[in-house]
């Protein structure tokens, strides 16, 4: 590097929505081994089915994205593949952990705010949802994000978490709490008669820091911040205690190889969607992902069966 000066064009501090992404993902890649694998599955007959179920249901009132549907698609893989759907407890100086598989199948969904924030509420119970039940909570969540003051939500999941950590003894979060409420840096929050109207709103009507803090599986949709990419995302963090992450890129024009209904094989254009699989490998090796592969490939080779869900 060039020993001359670089002149600073501008200077931004972290805002409370950077501070908590940044401490939560260096929190990951500090404490998780990853292991990723890049999913390529062949999803032309399963897109075609897609768009017109989507026809169909929009008939009925429903909105039925592609975010939607592959939403669905994961549940179904947890569904079974379980060890997927769990948190994981971790002492590093004693080498001792545990597992606990989880119940319910939470996901946590990026959402870019209007102004370019990105938070993580999450569709709750999803396992138990059908398609449309999905397509309504995410109609729920965007209209309950447009009552919610962001960084008051996240001040409160903040202070939740620190709560956590000094519970296990885990003293060194004091600095976190110097830095937030006693420096010239500390954190902002709502006062007087403006947080008196704030929490007068319900909860179901807003988020709360249980709907950013309850995800028990992550999964982001680069694809519909930017259809038109081609590339694919090869490696992303996991949100500790969770142990799986998923990364789903755009629907992609490749060619590729295909069985016709006569049985021959023949190379034609084919949709291909990247899928990145991110998991803990101290909580589970690859074996635990093959029945999560298996039930995505059975579901995208016979895709009718999304018109029963």
């Amino acid at each position: 590097m060039s020993d001359k000066k670089l002149s600073i064009g501008k200077s931004e501090r972290f805002n409370l929505q950077r501070r908590v992404v940044a401490h939560m993902t260096s929190t990951s890649w500090k404490s998780i081994p990853h292991v990723s694998y890049v999913y390529e599955p062949d999803i032309t007959d399963f897109y075609s089915e897609f768009m017109q179920l989507a026809k169909e249901r929009k008939n009925s009132g429903f909105k039925i994205t592609f975010n939607t549907i592959m939403i669905k698609v994961i549940v179904e893989g947890l569904l079974v593949a379980s060890d997927l759907n769990s948190y994981v407890d971790y002492n590093h100086k004693k080498a001792e952990g545990r597992i606990h598989i989880l119940e319910e199948i939470n996901v946590s969904i990026p959402w870019l705010l209007p102004d370019g924030k990105m938070i993580t509420p999450t569709i709750l119970n999803a396992g138990k949802m059908s398609l449309n039940d999905i397509a309504d909570s995410i109609l729920n969540l965007s209209k309950r994000i447009e009552k919610t003051n962001v960084d008051e939500m996240l001040y409160r999941a903040a202070f939740d978490d620190t709560v956590k950590e000094l519970k296990k003894f885990h003293l060194s979060i004091i600095r976190r709490i110097l830095a937030s409420q006693v420096t010239r840096y500390k954190i902002g929050r709502l006062k007087g008669k403006e947080k008196e109207d704030y929490y007068k709103i319900p909860e179901n009507e807003r988020l709360t820091e249980k709907d950013i803090m309850s995800g028990t599986v992550t999964v982001s949709n680069i694809g519909s911040l930017y259809k038109e990419q081609r590339g694919l995302v090869t490696l992303l963090e996991i949100i500790p205690p969770q142990v799986f992450a998923i990364g789903v890129g755009a629907v992609q024009e490749r060619p590729g190889v295909y069985v016709k209904e006569d049985g021959n094989k023949e190379i034609g254009i084919r949709k291909v969607l990247p899928i990145c699989l991110a998991f803990d490998h101290r909580a589970v090796d690859f074996s635990s992902v093959i029945p999560f592969l298996k039930r995505l490939d059975e579901i995208f080779a016979k895709p009718d069966i999304i018109h029963k869900w």
